[in-house]
């Protein structure tokens, strides 16, 4: 056990100082491994949080596999579950990867134990999880995981009330101890299995051998069972007090882990990160230096050539000034007189309308006057939908839609104003066909905002947000009025156009 780590701290120093990421990677994971066995846990997982970005740059995977490894341990001993499953399922990966079977069991029952203590419905996944790192632990011939496996299957398979299989597993975990005067979490276990399968006298054997450990979880799970055994055997009064007992290390348990130092924790992930962020910059302190003064260079460079053209071209200024008034006084005629065309072409336009209604051209010239005219009308009608899908007031209609999406609500209103200039709209692209349609069946407001809204091409969906309308009532509408009309309910608003 380590007990000091001031030769470890001059190794990090010197590799912090050195462009040899692989070797700065090992030191900070050798660090953390000292802080591991030294019990301080938050600066054992700092340095391994510094570790693993410095070893996945090194390309040092199963390394990165040993750092994943520690990183997950104390996560999980620190009640970080979500947290360790994450780094074991990594772990997991690079094992695959590497081709070590040992560090991919010890990922695998990990994540199995973490699966174990979710509940019931993760049983299934943690048997899985367990027997999949059991069955390759179990072809390496790595005696104290397979151990350490074996007591998870013991334990799932006494949460699982299957009491053959965890004395099975429990008998095995302690025969693979190397140590088994001391083998404390195998009593507990032997005693739990026993307990489950009705032999209480094993049960009482073995749980109170693991009474000598110093874990107060492991005390008040073994004071638990024998305040059971006790209460089945009749003596309810040693019931009582072992379960006092067993109440007693629970209580001690509690104040144990919230005094951890999980808050700790929660800093050293960020110092961690505050340390990477020093050692990225510090790496590349002398670049930014170099690159600094090279662009320094550079800028007065261009200032001094910018400013040498700058007086050289001084004396030019004031005739292109003057150049300047004189185009912009002649892009201002020609404004004014593109002004003229437009308004002489609106003339043409509207002669053109009354020569197509003259009786004094034939039909020859009526048919290029009308396909003429109607190319016109077909461009503006473009013209008005592609202003309209670039207004304003489309995309507030189009807020509204997914306000009402998102929470059945919206702040957005569109105003009398608005939908007014919205039917305008909307006659002009459709030629004042909407105009004739509104007066010769007297549409109604909704009605007439139904018809639009239609022609605009909004899905008949999302009327209903716009016209605050049920949908059914929507449909009852639209078939009244076509039935006003007198087509055929299925038929579209932009086919009944088309048709005038």
């Amino acid at each position: 056990m380590q007990t000091d780590d001031s030769l470890i701290r001059y190794a990090v120093a010197y590799y912090d100082k050195t462009n040899d990421v692989r070797m700065q990677a090992k030191a900070h994971y050798y660090w953390g491994c000292v802080y591991r066995d030294m019990n301080r846990q938050a600066e054992a997982i700092r340095e391994f949080l510094i570790a693993a970005p410095l070893t996945e740059k090194a390309k040092e995977k199963r390394q990165l596999g040993l750092v994943y490894n520690n990183i997950g341990f104390i996560y999980n001993i620190q009640g970080f579950n979500e947290k360790a499953d994450s780094i074991y399922q990594l772990m997991e990966v690079i094992a695959q990867e590497v081709k070590d079977t040992a560090l991919w069991s010890e990922a695998l029952s990990k994540q199995g134990s973490i699966a174990l203590t979710k509940g019931k419905e993760y049983f299934p996944i943690a048997e899985q999880k367990l027997s999949d790192a059991f069955g390759a632990v179990d072809s390496v011939g790595n005696n104290g995981l397979k151990a350490n496996i074996s007591a998870s299957l013991s334990n799932l398979y006494s949460r699982m009330d299957e009491g053959e299989k965890a004395l099975y597993y429990a008998k095995l975990n302690l025969s693979l101890r190397r140590d088994t005067a001391r083998a404390y979490r195998a009593f507990l276990l032997l005693g739990d299995a026993y307990y489950k399968l009705g032999q209480y006298d094993s049960a009482t054997f073995y749980l109170n051998k693991s009474l000598l450990s110093k874990d107060y979880g492991r005390k008040a799970g073994a004071y638990m069972r024998l305040a059971d055994i006790a209460m089945i055997q009749g003596n309810a009064a040693l019931s009582v007090e072992l379960e006092r007992n067993s109440s007693a290390y629970k209580d001690s348990l509690y104040k144990f882990r919230r005094s951890v130092v999980v808050n700790e924790i929660i800093e050293a992930e960020t110092d961690a990160q505050a340390m990477l962020q020093k050692l990225y910059y510090k790496g590349r302190l002398n670049t930014y230096i170099y690159g600094f003064i090279l662009i320094t260079i550079i800028i007065v460079a261009i200032v001094l050539f910018l400013y040498r053209r700058y007086q050289r071209k001084n004396d030019l200024l004031q005739r292109d000034k003057q150049e300047l008034e004189k185009i912009n006084q002649d892009l201002n005629q020609h404004y004014v007189s593109l002004q003229t065309n437009i308004e002489q072409k609106n003339l043409e336009i509207e002669g053109l309308r009354k020569e197509l209604a003259s009786h004094q051209i034939d039909e020859e010239q009526r048919e290029n006057l009308q396909a003429e005219l109607d190319e016109m009308i077909l461009k503006r009608r473009t013209l008005a939908k592609e202003a309209f899908l670039h207004s304003p007031l489309y995309t507030k209609m189009q807020a509204i839609i997914k306000d009402y999406q998102d929470r059945d609500q919206s702040d957005e209103e569109i105003s009398d104003q608005e939908w007014q200039e919205f039917v305008v709209g909307m006659d002009i692209q459709w030629n004042n066909v909407i105009t004739d349609l509104c007066a010769k069946y007297q549409l109604s407001k909704e009605e007439l905002h139904l018809v639009c809204l239609s022609l605009a091409g909004f899905p008949f969906s999302h009327l209903e947000y716009l016209l605050h309308l049920s949908r059914k009532t929507l449909y009852r509408k639209k078939n009244v009025l076509l039935k006003r009309m007198g087509v055929e309910q299925n038929c579209g608003f932009e086919e009944i156009l088309q048709r005038k």
